[in-house]
């Protein structure tokens, strides 16, 4: 069988069935050629034969589609590229996509937006394993240390930008990022991998695939790392991730099973000195987060479509000193393919969400030695929700060379209490085989949180200037349960062209307007209450509360290349462009500080490149370059420094049946640190160099 024909089949299988209903995911660039066993063989194919794999490919419903066609803004980062990059982590390779803004908080912690202004916990992103959604829906965001997954295991990364409510639901309202992992039959036998390197990192991979019978094929995965843990204080980081997946495939169905835990515990200690006592405090923490999740996925071929039915549930439990809370859900999404006309498919699919979430009162670290900085978050709310939804959408070709993709999505939102609107159309143009345009509008909506709409923060900084004299800043943050839903409608637009079968480019502009914000504002109706004071320092406290007056708007340009100018060197290149404007809509309410661009100032240029160079047979050396061109407001502690940083890869393995060894560095010529955050909430990051031995065994 050629290699065509060995990816034609591997794609016929559940996972184009699965994600060929997005409308955005029609266009998967080359790494569709990941789906069957020999990895290295069509890693070495052309762009040409990858393309025109993801071009010609047929479905399980057996309908030619275009994949290329598809209008969207879709970037795939294939298993290849995550291994040569050296990433240890999901958010280090997320960075080779464009549009794509990843910035460190800690040595395990992470920052991640699309289009929008990053910050710890950013909303309006949407993170999904295999379909399975990692958002946390007490505080909105996903936390990226939780997220520590076996690296192996991944079989691509589909990185998609602009709204995609119509197929995704709430809060996919940037994007959606859904991390796919390969299929129990690509990972058989014994694969073994070692990690150590800077910031005491040790990293153990253990995974066991086998072949059951005819029809199963089942892995059990294991990944433990211990490593330092830093934000202001130096400690101690461990993370345990298991993960167990039994696929049964038959010839015209596919039954997917999965159970995964993962447990984080964190430890660090800080020592701080006071004038009214003299030797130094000591203050450690003992942090947490635990977690499991089951996971069921069916597709079987009918007489007239294609019937998947996706049935997931997962328990968090978070024990962090500025957050205490577990949630747990439950999610059945359903959903039917068929062909209608003659030149027409329907999706129709509809599914629903529990949601139970509790927030633990907190009292954090307050010491009557006065201590530098008190944290108080109050919350006894409990609350168990759901939400439903039901969505449709029609895929035309109008011409031989126009394609449209209409559709709807209507969901109700059980925390609020609310249904909206989803939808979304776009359009593809054919110009050539070589040139393809296409263009999109679509809306979709971020939920609040129960952060948002049911705690209250008290925060006591206290600073000591002399033994008799400190400085008291002191503040209360509340909720606002009216706050509205927050909405984006965003058109967008791209070219793509494959200049040949060695060079093929992507450009997209984007504008977005999103309304009703999450934003913080000034709380009048407390202030008109007597002045209240600190009861330990006689200071007056300043009153906050969250809003949703405000609203922005982003516009940007995406450019992604793909260079192979030799069979053993292949180039990745990405540019993005964004700018942000927001302002207040009911003046003197909202807080400057949170909304103006003298105090966000965040980056608007960023440059990622990768290439992948086979030395020899046996020898392989890679580089990834990223820039971000830093803004600084004139604040010693505020601002973005600019980076220009690159990695590099060494990897020798003398024969396929030998161990691999690999050296990482981070920053090469990277002398002095640097920040990739805000140096407000930054880590300094070094140089820094790993050793990685991986060994498998078939």
């Amino acid at each position: 069988m050629n290699r065509f024909s060995e990816i034609k089949e591997a794609v016929t299988s559940k996972k184009l069935a699965q994600y060929i209903l997005l409308p955005t995911s029609f266009f998967l660039p080359f790494s569709v050629a990941m789906a069957n066993d020999e990895i290295d063989t069509l890693m070495d194919m052309s762009l040409e034969d990858l393309s025109r794999a993801s071009v010609t490919l047929t479905s399980v419903a057996k309908k030619e589609q275009s994949l290329k066609s598809v209008p969207a803004a879709v970037h795939v980062i294939t298993a290849e590229q995550i291994r040569r990059s050296g990433a240890r982590s999901v958010p280090e390779a997320l960075s080779l996509a464009p549009g794509i803004h990843v910035s460190r908080l800690s040595e395990t912690n992470w920052a991640v937006s699309s289009r929008g202004v990053n910050e710890m916990l950013f909303n309006k992103l949407l993170v999904s394993i295999d379909g399975r959604s990692v958002f946390n829906p007490i505080t909105s965001g996903v936390i990226w240390e939780n997220l520590n997954i076996m690296m192996a295991d991944i079989d691509r990364i589909e990185v998609l930008l602009g709204p995609a409510g119509t197929m995704w639901g709430g809060n996919a309202a940037n994007g959606v990022i859904n991390i796919i992992t390969k299929d129990a039959d690509q990972t058989r036998g014994l694969y073994t991998e070692l990690m150590f390197g800077g910031e005491d990192h040790e990293e153990l991979n253990l995974r066991l695939g086998s072949k059951v019978n005819q029809d199963i094929d089942a892995r059990l995965s294991f990944k433990a790392i211990r490593s330092a843990y830093s934000t202001e204080d130096r400690g101690d980081w461990r993370s345990y991730n298991t993960n167990l997946r039994v696929d049964h495939s038959t010839s015209n169905s596919e039954v997917t099973f999965q159970l995964g835990a993962y447990n984080t515990d964190i430890h660090t200690e800080s020592s701080t000195s006071h004038f009214s006592v003299m030797a130094p405090t000591s203050m450690a923490y003992d942090e947490y987060s635990r977690g499991y999740f089951g996971k069921l996925n069916i597709d079987t071929e009918l007489n007239t479509g294609m019937l998947s039915i996706n049935l997931w549930s997962d328990k968090h439990d978070l024990n962090y000193e500025y957050f205490k809370g577990n949630y747990r859900n439950w999610d059945l999404d359903i959903y039917y393919r068929l062909p209608v006309f003659d030149e027409s498919e329907l999706t129709v699919g509809g599914g629903g969400r529990g949601t139970k979430s509790e927030v633990v009162p907190i009292v954090s670290g307050f010491s009557m030695n006065r201590a530098p900085v008190e944290t108080r978050i109050y919350s006894d709310l409990e609350q168990t929700y759901q939400s439903y939804n039901v969505y449709g959408q029609l895929e035309t070709d109008l011409t031989e060379r126009l394609t449209s993709y209409v559709g709807v999505k209507v969901e109700y939102f059980g925390l609020v209490d609310r249904y909206e609107w989803l939808p979304q159309a776009r359009f593809s143009y054919d110009y050539s085989p070589s040139h393809q345009f296409w263009v999109g509008l679509g809306r979709a909506v971020v939920t609040p949180s129960m952060v948002d709409t049911a705690s209250t923060m008290f925060d006591f900084n206290v600073e000591q200037l002399t033994e008799n004299q400190s400085s008291l800043d002191s503040t209360i943050v509340r909720g606002e349960q009216n706050l509205s839903t927050e909405s984006v409608v965003t058109l967008d637009m791209g070219h793509r062209y494959y200049m040949s079968s060695t060079l093929s480019t992507s450009t997209t502009l984007y504008y977005s307007h999103y309304d009703n914000v999450r934003g913080i504002a000034y709380d009048h109706a407390m202030y008109q209450l007597p002045p209240p004071v600190d009861p330990w320092y006689l200071s007056p406290m300043e009153f906050y509360k969250y809003t949703d007056q405000i609203e922005a708007n982003t516009w940007g340009v995406e450019l992604a290349t793909f260079w192979q100018p030799r069979s053993d060197f292949r180039f990745n290149v990405n540019y993005s462009f964004r700018q942000a404007k927001a302002k207040c809509k009911q003046a003197g309410l909202c807080v400057d500080e949170f909304i103006s661009e003298t105090r966000t100032r965040q980056p608007n240029h960023m440059i990622s490149a990768q290439t992948m160079w086979d030395v020899t047979d046996t020898v392989q050396f890679d580089l990834v370059y990223k820039y971000i061109h830093g803004k600084n407001n004139g604040f010693a502690h505020d601002g973005w420094d600019k980076i220009s940083t690159l990695d590099a890869r060494l990897a020798w393995q003398q024969k396929q049946d030998w161990p691999r060894v690999e050296v990482l560095v981070d920053g090469v010529f990277n002398d002095h640190g640097y920040y990739e955050s805000n140096r407000s909430a930054a880590y300094r990051l070094d140089r820094q160099v790993y050793v990685k031995a991986v060994w498998m065994m078939q």
